[in-house]
């Protein structure tokens, strides 16, 4: 899986990651803490500093950082993660 783009949303505490996959159906979740039942990536996702949670619905993540984090610091290492 790769990352297509990114992109600012509306809350500067959010951004939009457009994956090369979608996740089969039209379901959503939301993602707060690491859980071994959860995709590996968004496990690597959650263990970033300064992030808070993800949501992922078909073919893109939105992942909210904490308030004091910056996103200069917490996007390179979420970008990482699909390496």
């Amino acid at each position: 899986m790769q990352i297509i783009s990114i992109s600012e949303t509306p809350n500067h505490n959010t951004m939009k990651i457009t994956l090369s996959e979608s996740r089969e159906g039209m379901t959503s979740d939301t993602y707060t803490k690491v859980d071994d039942s959860q995709p590996a990536f968004i496990n690597d996702i959650l263990k970033v500093e300064g992030v808070k949670s993800i949501f992922h619905v078909m073919d893109f993540i939105s992942v909210d950082k904490e308030n004091d984090a910056n996103w200069e610091t917490v996007l390179p290492k979420v970008e990482a993660v699909f390496e």
